[in-house]
């Protein structure tokens, strides 16, 4: 099974660290309070099958947070694609 075989490579990728698995979704994201949250970079393709999948994050962020949420993009070798999520994301690299 596809699917059983993404959740698998997805634990062993996390290794310790805890996943959201609420309500369907099982994404490498974490709330640190309430209202900040601290997650994995959203992939497509292959790499989407066993990290966060863009599209199940974009779910998450439309489900949980509509309206209420901004992306902010510590990683400086990857950009968000900002038509994805209605243009509210902020990059601000690290060297």
């Amino acid at each position: 099974n596809d699917n059983m075989f993404s959740k698998q490579v997805k634990k062993i990728v996390s290794g310790n660290k805890k996943r959201f698995q609420e309500g369907g979704f099982d994404l490498d994201l974490t709330y640190i309070t309430p209202r900040l949250i601290a997650m994995g970079y959203p992939s497509h393709g292959m790499e989407g099958k066993y990290r966060n999948s863009a599209n199940e994050v974009y779910r998450f962020f439309q489900e949980r947070h509509a309206g209420h949420f901004r992306i902010i993009n510590l990683v400086s070798e990857r950009a968000y694609d900002l038509e994805m999520f209605h243009g509210s994301v902020a990059r601000y690299p690290f060297p």
